[in-house]
């Protein structure tokens, strides 16, 4: 493979993510740092997730000719000229200098926040003309986007549309400016800057929320509600989810327009009570109010510039890029009220897409085709899974799953799920490569009954663990979301929300939000353009469902507990599902479900999982105070006894002997040692020997009826 390969990096910042093209510009792969080391919205260095990415494509770092990336924080030429001192004083990770990371050799350019932003959606685009509107919590800041540099990129060298507008508030700002919210015409991929707006730095990026908590910025203001409730400026998710909670009455929008004169109310914000209270339930209905209010101001702002933007520019169709165009709910008014015939948002509209943008870029620069090829865009970007990394994650957790009979053909699988869901179960659903971007779209979704109000509960607080305010979306046959929801534009990627009709709010209230709405995902027919290439086995199921129930649309949330990332792996899949509520998981072919705690009988062996590491604490006399122990990424308190009945089970002696020793140690009672050997067991730290496991599954199998 000769060094043809385009790398596209957002870098050293949150929400890390890669993109590589061929030599063709088709993309290979994509995929978030998170997905790789399960923190979410991870950012920093991206070693680890190259080298994930080109591993999964069989490449090397030879075959890459050429790197593009994006920091909206600060220029990653001038970072990188200090790095080898800055980790020499241990102020970044060793990673920082790794060959995947700093790609030694190979040509780079860098590119303004905004400008990636725009093209992360510019060739992707099913319209040749139109505006491209990017809306975020802030961008690259105005020293650096003037500042020259070798092999950086901004939209300075762009030609500007006639009637261009700059917009700045104040004539000095104490830190700087940054790009809050700018606008380009196109044809073609042929960019015009035609409005852009810059917000002032209050305070050092570097502090605290990267100074999100004092930026006026749409996406600033928003993150700082998140902040405050949440505790977590990228929650902005659940803000959106919580403020359709708050009671009817006169609200108090958070920012007023017109956006060239936006003003924030500081006053309000600044005296909000209980910042990261969230857990203390008498704080909530003020949650609710602020949230509500945010989302007004959001709404009422941006509708009110968009409008005027169409009547100015003259341009019939929008795209939107940036954090902002994750509100679905925004992007839904904006659908219906701002006049434009279409309105498209990628599946990427996040930072996790600039990577996407300055791939994108650099292969174009460097082809410099025309009339250069437009691609309808492909969520399905993850990682190829081998054969051997779905065995390797199955004996893993071989002790604690069952697998049960296989189907003769994926008919009979969908047969089967769609008969399961009808009766109320709940499936993990994992097939092919995993999505890019934040929604969960069919490859890495969890799936369950809409029609069952009940389901909205369950599903948030027992399988994925999280607050019980948030909704979730119906995934729908497109041809028919007309008939159940009012005027729903298409909406492959969850981008869009729609007024339910009564039927969907009789016959699917799972599906409706407490608003009334839905964030919809339309499955178009496989033969339509806009149909997501990947996601037909999603449609099918629900066409399955449809055929059993009459209502065709299944609950779709993404594969993950709260604060966790979407799984990625065969092997992430599997953990996922253990710790959670789910009936089963369907990986890939494979239909597999939790284990049944085994009879415990005196030779039953119980074996502890390699690799545990015990953290202890001791008072001054050496008295255990308590105890920790680390597996899997994760960390458990522990009870002495459940320390010592870990630290003895080696798989060769009986429960019998256990018992026998733990009692001498603590006392202990069968009935204490039988709850430890339970809670070790649900935490997956401990096994019993494939004796006392066949047996177990032997039980089981009996009471097992065939599928398909």
């Amino acid at each position: 493979m000769s060094a043809r390969l385009i790398l596209g990096l957002n870098q050293y910042t949150h929400s890390a993510a890669a993109c590589l093209l061929g030599e063709d510009g088709a993309p290979l792969a994509m995929v978030e740092k998170e997905r790789v080391s399960r923190k979410k919205h991870d950012g920093g260095d991206v070693a680890d997730l190259v080298e994930h990415l080109l591993e999964g494509v069989g490449a090397h770092l030879r075959d890459v000719g050429l790197v593009a990336a994006n920091n909206h924080l600060f220029r990653i030429d001038e970072f990188h000229r200090d790095l080898d001192w800055e980790v020499a004083l241990y102020q970044h990770r060793e990673s920082f200098l790794a060959p995947h990371n700093l790609l030694p050799g190979v040509p780079r350019i860098e590119l303004s926040h905004h400008l990636a932003h725009a093209w992360s959606v510019l060739p992707y685009l099913p319209f040749d003309e139109g505006v491209i509107v990017v809306m975020d919590g802030m961008g690259t800041a105005l020293r650096d986007y003037e500042a020259p540099g070798e092999g950086y990129r901004s939209e300075r060298g762009l030609t500007r549309a006639p009637g261009y507008r700059e917009v700045k508030r104040a004539d000095r700002a104490p830190y700087g400016w940054r790009e809050a919210e700018t606008a380009y015409l196109f044809r073609g991929l042929k960019l015009q800057p035609c409005f852009k707006r810059w917000t002032p730095e209050p305070t050092p990026a570097f502090l605290h929320n990267y100074g999100f908590a004092d930026m006026e910025s749409l996406g600033a203001v928003y993150s700082r509600v998140a902040t405050h409730v949440f505790n977590d400026w990228n929650a902005c998710g659940k803000v959106m989810g919580l403020a359709p909670w708050a009671r009817r009455g006169r609200r108090r929008p958070l920012v007023h327009g017109p956006l060239e004169r936006l003003r924030v109310d500081w006053g309000r914000l600044n005296a909000e009570p209980h910042p990261n209270g969230w857990e203390e339930a008498g704080h909530r209905a003020g949650y609710e109010r602020l949230a509500a209010d945010a989302q007004a101001g959001l709404e009422d702002v941006a509708v009110d510039f968009l409008r005027r933007l169409r009547r100015r520019t003259g341009a019939r169709r929008l795209a939107l890029a940036g954090g902002v165009a994750l509100n679905c709910v925004l992007n839904g008014r904006i659908a219906r009220e701002c006049g434009f015939e279409e309105v498209f948002v990628p599946p990427w509209p996040g930072d996790e897409g600039v990577a996407v943008g300055c791939a994108a870029y650099a292969w174009h620069e460097r082809e410099r085709r025309a009339p250069a090829p437009r691609r309808a865009p492909k969520p399905f970007q993850g990682r190829v899974w081998a054969a051997s990394d779905f065995s390797e994650a199955l004996e893993a957790f071989a002790p604690w799953i069952e697998s049960l009979p296989p189907t003769v053909d994926e008919a009979a699988l969908l047969r089967w799920a769609a008969r399961e869901l009808e009766q109320g179960k709940v499936l993990g659903w994992f097939h092919g490569r995993a999505e890019f971007g934040p929604r969960a779209l069919g490859h890495r979704s969890i799936l369950a009954d809409p029609r069952r109000a009940e389901m909205v509960e369950r599903l948030n607080l027992a399988v994925k663990k999280r607050e019980a305010f948030r909704p979730f979306a119906p995934a729908i046959l497109a041809e028919q979301a007309a008939e159940w929801f009012v005027d729903p534009p298409p909406s492959p990627y969850m981008s869009f929300t729609a007024r339910a009709r009564p039927r969907a709010r009789r016959e699917a209230p799972a599906a409706v939000h407490v608003d009334g709405s839905a964030r919809l995902q339309t499955l178009p027919a496989t033969d339509d353009p806009s149909h997501p290439k990947g996601c037909g086995r999603l449609r099918r199921l629900v066409e399955q469902f449809a055929e059993r129930t009459g209502v065709p649309m299944l609950l779709n949330t993404s594969f993950n507990l709260k604060g966790e990332a979407m799984v990625e792996s065969p092997h992430d899949a599997l953990w996922c599902f253990l710790r959670s509520g789910m009936d089963y998981l369907v990986l890939e072919d494979r239909v597999l479900r939790v284990q049944r705690f085994p009879a415990i009988k005196a030779a039953t062996q119980p074996r502890s999982i390699p690799g545990l590491v015990f953290e202890t604490v001791s008072s001054a006399e050496g008295e255990c105070l308590s105890t920790r122990v680390m597996a899997r990424g994760e960390t458990w308190d522990l009870t002495p006894l459940e320390t010592d009945l870990l630290a003895i089970s080696d798989g060769e002696r009986a429960y019998s002997e256990l018992l026998a020793a733990l009692r001498e140690a603590h006392g202990a009672r069968a009935t204490a040692v039988r709850t430890a050997l339970r809670r070790l067991w649900d935490l997956r730290l401990l096994s019993f020997t494939p004796a006392a496991a066949s047996a177990a599954k032997g039980r089981t199998k009996r009471s097992t009826s065939r599928r398909g």
